[in-house]
């Protein structure tokens, strides 16, 4: 039987979790509004695009 294991104790995981989906829901806020603007720099922003593979 296969059984997951994490090296991480719950409460590092949930907070990691939860930082992605703030990043998540910022960038898709964000794109929301430069689209009822048109502005065409929310495709050039890489943040936008790929939000959980930016630098902070």
């Amino acid at each position: 039987m296969i059984a997951a294991r994490l090296r991480q104790p719950r409460g590092a995981f949930a907070a990691a979790l939860a930082r992605k989906a703030a990043r998540l829901a910022r960038a898709r806020a964000e794109t929301l509004l430069r689209a009822r603007r048109d502005a065409a720099s929310r495709w050039r922003e890489p943040r936008l695009l790929w939000p959980l593979f930016a630098k902070d």
